[in-house]
């Protein structure tokens, strides 16, 4: 289902919303009876949260790769590199990007072939070399940055007022603590699953 775009209220920093959009993702009337261990509102705001993400970061991605034919990944080194204000090792740039030294070398050699990074030798250490951002790569970042901050500004305006969005980053900061909680707590293992009567199942899941 596609949300409806909110009605914005002038002046008084406001929304008057004659009808609430609805989340893209819904869950059947018959899930809590197929997973009894679940709760139909806690997945259809995980499934919601994981789907807005995709689609804020697809927002950029598609710019990257229309305007530049970037890839996220080295979209990423470029800023990784230039945020440092120094050049980097690899293994320095695939940790900080959560990928593999194998994965990182393959990027590397397609941005070297592009002209927008130069590997140097580490001036300390004759078995490493350094990374660095080119002129040309440099040019890049420094459009698209500014570019991706403003359209963030105009998605998030556009979907919420000023005291909306402090409201939202406390309540990310919530989930994010749970979420960082959750990934040192042990799966639930004794969750079961009713499968239902396919000719009789309604609604769809996530």
């Amino acid at each position: 289902m596609t949300p409806k775009r909110p009605t914005r209220a002038t002046g008084s920093g406001s929304r008057r919303s004659p009808s609430s959009p609805e989340p893209l993702i819904r869950v059947g009337s018959d899930f809590e009876v197929e997973y009894p261990g679940a709760r139909a509102l806690a997945t259809e705001c995980y499934a919601n949260f994981c789907r807005t993400a995709d689609l804020l970061m697809e927002l950029h991605n598609r710019q990257t790769r229309d305007e530049y034919g970037l890839s996220p990944n080295a979209r990423q080194i470029l800023a990784v590199v230039e945020g440092a204000a120094e050049p980097l090792e690899p293994s320095v740039i695939a940790e900080r990007l959560l990928t593999t030294t194998g994965t990182m070398t393959s990027l590397l050699d397609t941005l070297e072939k592009r002209g927008l990074i130069e590997r140097r030798p580490h001036p300390h250490d004759r078995r490493k070399l350094l990374v660095n951002i080119t002129p040309a790569a440099q040019s890049i970042v420094d459009a698209l940055l500014p570019s991706f901050h403003a359209r963030e500004r105009a998605v998030i305006s556009d979907a919420f007022t000023v005291s909306e969005q402090r409201q939202l980053l406390q309540l990310i900061a919530k989930l994010q603590q749970a979420a960082i909680r959750a990934d040192s707590a042990p799966a639930v293992q004794d969750a079961r699953r009713v499968r239902p009567n396919q000719s009789t199942s309604t609604g769809t899941r996530p």
